[in-house]
């Protein structure tokens, strides 16, 4: 999966959730990336929910580990955290499902796969 450019805190920046992103995310948060999304869906999250995915986020969109902490908690920790919480959630729902913008990874979007 490529990353996906959105505008956020006034630019633009790229974020991407790959599978070690996601990896991470589940040891941090103590819930596997469904789970993290149903409380951001749910308002039951809980902080690292917001901002580890945002964090993970930017750092798989290439930014370096200490500019994406000084990013998130300049713009997220800093805020109001509510605020981040849509962008969580699209990062979480890009990781697994992709982008619908995108042409479909891997070929063909009209092959037939058999089982």
């Amino acid at each position: 999966m490529t990353p996906k450019t959105l505008t956020w805190t006034g630019g633009e920046h790229a974020f991407r959730l790959g599978i070690e992103h996601l990896r991470a995310l589940e040891q941090r948060c103590n819930a596997g990336p469904e789970e993290i999304l149903g409380r951001l869906m749910t308002r039951t999250w809980r902080v690292a929910d917001v901002t580890d995915t945002i964090r993970l986020g930017l750092e798989g969109g290439g930014l370096a580990k200490d500019e994406a902490r000084r990013l998130v908690a300049a713009h997220v920790e800093d805020g109001p955290l509510a605020l981040s919480v849509e962008l969580a959630q699209t990062l979480i729902m890009l990781a697994l499902w992709g982008d619908a913008e995108a042409p479909p990874a891997g070929g063909d979007a009209d092959a037939v796969v058999s089982v």
